[in-house]
């Protein structure tokens, strides 16, 4: 039973009709035979087509063509996994009549009529004529097995006609372009298979027996308008296929028929006409068969010097700053990256001389030897360079810096061999004016990289850019190289030095002269909120590096001070944008002279407006952080420091009152208690430590004046309600303990009124301030702030409702058996003096006599 089931198969197959693919599948009594089966009946069938040699040609070819389909369909079946022991002869019998029927089709006839032909052999057709198109499917196949089945394939002198075919298939499109399913396809099958012969060394040198490898690849570079679209993409990746598996062989060939020097020949007469990324693409792929061939031989990298390969990289590169601008084109991308390639192409090292300028960051070392690829070829450099030099196209430079900043990551030395040589840096400094801004950015962030990866210097680099800020007509420019020489002054306190002596500080200095002069003539009218103004901006950054300049340096706090700017750094401060720059400024200034910036920060806080809260605040900040040192509270008394603040508390007379006085409708309770707040701090912070200034207090009867600024807030009792009866409700209320009406002070629930709030607020300041703490206590700004229920620990939301009252000595420090060390007893007579003020009719119980008793 089983042999006559074999019997029907083999009779199925013998049939005209079984070379259609799409015959129903091979099978025994209407089952479907197994892969197995299949392979087993494929060789018995081969063996009896071996056996043909009488047979002629044609009987042959019929009887090879017969067994196509049923080895593809036992391929399939199996999962591209092939059983068969004859498949070498197979491949070698497939590959010559597939190549018999390409020169058949070939033969005597013209290019265009050659194309057609070979298009229509390989062509699927759903009638008849399929042998072409099995013959390729199965060729496609056996590529894909063993490297001996491909070696076969590549004797049979196929790839070279596979190559002649991908050049007419590429150089002379159809009328109608290929589009169907099957034409997809079968490009598909034929470009694998080329790739497959391009693995195989045998395979490769089949490729070269002829012409077809020169005409193709100059065909790329010169029938650009002409050249089939459908077959592009194919052609190119099969060159590329090529160029990466080059051998001396192909070298040889290469340079023995001047490919590289016609094709570039062809692209210069060509390159002012073709877009950019198309000339892009022709002039990588040339190149990339130099870079391949590298390795093995210089030949071609010389035939692409002599064929003056540089100046058309050139212009293959300026030809992007001629399109509209765009997104990045990864042709531009790969041509770059090649060109970077080409700079390490070189017989030998570049030699430089030693000269780097001193002084240098710590840890700078020039001889140091590191390994990574170095520049040989300046030549092939200069292209990026003069592209960077003539491009305005911001994609085009930026690439060129990246590929720069590509060259020093390989090797720092790579920056010395070009800097001392061709001086690329340098040069762009002069140039980066007129590049869009984000060239300039990034071109800045280049030069940082110098400072802060390779921990050098560029003396010269840096004087060209002082120099680009004194003179640049481009203000945008001048800003973002201000922010560039504000990073770098921040990296190394070197650089106070550097920037000094090389007359940075003093240009600065010049410009913030020039422009505290205008502010005064205009009176000083703050820009729109929201409103970009660029001088302003430069201005702020010209600050911001002075600031950064002053830092640990005295010699400079001197040279700003010789230079006659603390009346004009005065100016800025008016300015909100400014303030804090300039009293940075201010406070390193106070290291030559407390007593000058005490007298500047006093004298703003006393002639300030009530409107100018927040420059009140700020300078009370400011001066909070320069009474830390015994040297800043001693200035701070030669300078009538505490009767400035007193004058700012009575200056808050009436705006703690219900309702407030009219002058201060506009203000807020919680801005007014920030404000005492911190002026109380000032004071504290003053008194810390300081037995002088703590007697002078004293002496001068500054507690009572203290007491008497606080009464006019006007939060506290008028004195006509001391007298008020309070014995009625006396003996009916219970005493609270003061702690308790502290923590409803600063909630913002509290059922207490407003008034009684701020009154037991300011109380809270004195207490803190009787123990010495005060100003060490300022985080409970926040919750003046805000107006919202306080937050717990620092960076955390919401949280503990009393989370900053913890801190405070009351809720914290402070016990019931008085442990607190009261450091100035008359901040406790203050607050003995104002809790008779604090009686409120609606809550009777705060705070009698009995809070005497706890204090």
């Amino acid at each position: 039973m089983e042999g006559k089931e074999l019997l029907e198969a083999e009779d199925r197959a013998d049939s005209p009709s079984s070379r259609n693919e799409d015959q129903p599948e091979a099978s025994r009594g209407g089952q479907v035979l197994g892969p197995a089966a299949l392979w087993d009946l494929l060789e018995k069938k081969f063996l009896e087509y071996q056996q043909l040699t009488y047979r002629s040609p044609e009987e042959r070819r019929e009887s090879l063509l017969s067994l196509l389909p049923l080895f593809l369909k036992a391929w399939e079946h199996s999962v591209g996994i092939i059983c068969f022991p004859s498949l070498q002869r197979l491949a070698e019998d497939v590959s010559d009549q597939l190549a018999q029927e390409i020169q058949n089709a070939l033969a005597g006839k013209p290019a265009e009529q050659a194309r057609v032909a070979a298009g229509q052999l390989l062509r699927w057709k759903d009638d008849v004529g399929q042998d072409g198109y099995l013959l390729l499917k199965s060729a496609y196949v056996l590529t894909g097995t063993d490297s001996e089945s491909l070696g076969r394939v590549a004797e049979s002198g196929l790839p070279a006609l596979l190559l002649r075919c991908l050049y007419l298939f590429f150089v002379f499109p159809l009328e109608k372009e290929e589009s169907s399913d099957g034409d997809v396809q079968v490009q598909r099958m034929f470009v694998q298979m080329l790739l497959n012969i391009c693995g195989d060394p045998r395979g490769l040198e089949g490729l070269v027996s002829g012409s077809e490898l020169q005409s193709l690849l100059i065909a790329t570079t010169c029938l650009r308008e002409h050249s089939c679209c459908f077959w592009k993409e194919p052609t190119f990746c099969v060159l590329r296929a090529i160029s990466q598996a080059q051998n001396l062989s192909i070298i040889q060939h290469l340079k023995a028929t001047d490919c590289v020097r016609l094709s570039l020949q062809n692209l210069s007469r060509l390159v002012d006409t073709l877009p950019a990324p198309e000339a892009s693409e022709a002039v990588s792929l040339i190149l990339g068969f130099v870079k391949d061939a590298y390795p093995v031989s210089s030949a071609l990298l010389l035939e692409f010097e002599n064929a003056e390969g540089y100046p058309l990289l050139l212009k293959v590169l300026l030809r992007y700053d001629r399109q509209a601008p765009g997104d990045a084109d990864p042709h531009l991308e790969e041509l770059v990256g090649l060109v970077v390639w080409l700079t390490t192409c070189g017989r030998s090292e570049l030699k430089v001389f030693d000269s780097v300028t001193y002084p240098q960051l710590e840890g700078f070392k020039f001889n140091h030897e590191e390994s990574g690829v170095t520049v040989k070829n300046l030549q092939a450099f200069q292209v990026l360079q003069n592209v960077f030099h003539k491009a305005s196209d911001s994609v085009l430079c930026m690439q060129v810096l990246s590929a720069i900043r590509t060259m020093w990551a390989w090797n720092s030395r790579n920056f010395f061999l070009l800097e001392w040589t061709l001086q690329p840096i340098s040069q762009f400094v002069e140039i980066v004016p007129q590049k869009p801004a984000p060239v300039q950015v990034q071109f800045f962030q280049l030069l940082e990289a110098l400072v802060f990866e390779l921990h050098y210097v560029p003396h010269e680099i840096l004087r060209k850019v002082q120099r680009l800020i004194k003179e640049s007509p481009v203000p945008s420019c001048t800003l973002v190289a201000l922010q560039s020489v504000l990073r770098i002054a921040g990296r190394d306190l070197l650089f106070t030095d550097i920037f000094r002596d090389s007359g940075l500080l003093g240009l600065l200095l010049a410009q913030l002269r020039k422009q505290a002069k205008i502010m005064r003539k205009s009176g000083n009218r703050e820009s729109s909120l929201g409103i970009q103004d660029p001088e302003r901006e430069l201005t702020c950054v010209m600050l911001n590096v002075v600031v950064a300049l002053l830092k640990g340096s005295v010699r400079n706090a001197v040279v700003l001070k010789d230079h006659g700017m603390v009346p004009f750094i005065k100016i800025f401060l008016d300015d909100e944008s400014y303030r804090a720059a300039s009293l940075s400024i201010l406070e390193q200034l106070s290291v030559i002279n407390a007593e000058e910036y005490m007298s500047i920060i006093v004298g703003a806080l006393c002639s300030s407006t009530q409107g100018e809260l927040q420059l009140k605040l700020d300078l009370l900040k400011s001066l909070l952080r320069i009474l830390e040192t015994p040297k800043g509270r001693a200035a701070f008394r030669v300078s009538s420091g505490f009767n400035g603040l007193l004058s700012l508390l009575s200056d808050l007379e009436g705006s703690l009152q219900e309702p407030p006085l009219q002058t201060w409708g506009a203000v807020s309770p919680r801005q007014t208690l920030e404000l005492v707040l911190h002026t109380l701090c000032a004071v504290s912070a003053a008194l810390h430590l300081d037995p002088v200034n703590s007697d002078f207090f004293r002496r001068n009867s500054l507690f009572e004046k203290l007491a008497e600024d606080l009464c006019l807030l006007g939060c506290f009792g008028a004195p006509e309600e001391e007298g008020v009866p309070r014995h009625s409700r006396g003996d009916t209320v219970k005493a609270r303990p003061f702690a308790d009406f502290l923590s409803a002070a600063f909630s913002p629930h509290s059922p207490l009124p407003p008034r009684t709030q701020s009154c037991l607020q300011i109380l809270c300041f004195l207490d803190s301030m009787a123990s010495g703490t005060l100003h060490l206590r300022r985080d409970l700004k926040e919750s003046l702030g805000t107006g919202q229920e306080p937050t717990g620990e620092k960076g955390e939301a919401g949280g503990d409702p009393q989370g900053n009252f913890k801190q405070w000595t009351y809720l914290e420090d402070r016990t019931e058996e008085g442990e607190t060390v009261i450091m100035h007893p008359g901040m406790v007579c203050v607050m003995v003096g104002l809790l008779p003020r604090l009686y409120h009719e609606d809550h009777p119980e705060v705070p009698l006599d009995k809070f005497v008793s706890v204090l």
